[in-house]
């Protein structure tokens, strides 16, 4: 069984992860519930996209299983969002493949974002880092990919689309980054940062306070 990271409870209160790498086919996914397959991309999407679309919802029925106890809805919302139906627990997947990650936690927004090592990030930190920020990664690859793993979760949290991620989404200046926020016109929403490294990947998950 490839789990990276079985699920897992997380400093954060209720809120747990988990982490697959896949190595079986679609057949070994589709214990998930047939309504949650309706979320999934169309039979027409590349085979690897519908793939790890499929193991990261398997992740996230492994938790869902472990901490909600009862089988619920899983929807998804005009911009592709999965969502639990009339539920306060509260979802993230990600995936690279081979690397799929599910989160769930009770009534804090979260997001998670997983990303592949071999990703060339600083071609576009430009786009995505303010001028504090770009001197803070001093162009080193770890930091560029904790940054932008960072901001991907914290979009993602958000539920907002159109957020410009160079302008309204930043982070604590400091190694490792622990606490990020949104910052509007008229608010600022703060969020707590969990990340992770392995020897392929990396993965930062966002919790909205």
């Amino acid at each position: 069984m490839p789990q990276i990271l079985p699920i897992q409870e997380l400093n954060f209160t209720g809120t747990s992860c988990m982490i697959w790498e896949i190595t079986e086919n679609e057949a070994f996914f589709a214990q998930i519930p047939d309504s949650w397959k309706m979320t999934l991309p169309p039979n027409q999407a590349h085979e690897t996209k519908r793939l790890e679309s499929l193991a990261a919802r398997y992740c996230l029925w492994q938790i869902v299983q472990s901490h909600v106890g009862h089988e619920i809805e899983l929807l998804k919302s005009s911009t592709n969002r999965p969502y639990l139906r009339d539920s306060d627990w509260q979802i993230s997947i990600s995936h690279s493949f081979p690397y799929v990650a599910a989160a769930l936690s009770y009534k804090n927004n979260i997001g998670l974002d997983l990303e592949k090592k071999e990703r060339n990030i600083l071609k576009v930190a430009a786009r995505f880092l303010s001028q504090s920020e770009l001197a803070w990664s001093q162009n080193d690859d770890i930091k560029l990919l904790s940054a932008w793993t960072v901001k991907e979760a914290i979009y993602k949290a958000q539920h907002q689309a159109g957020l410009d991620f160079r302008k309204e989404i930043g982070f604590d200046l400091i190694d490792p980054i622990e606490k990020g926020f949104v910052q509007l016109a008229q608010e600022r929403v703060d969020f707590e940062l969990w990340q992770e490294e392995f020897p392929n990947f990396w993965i930062s998950l966002a919790l909205r306070t």
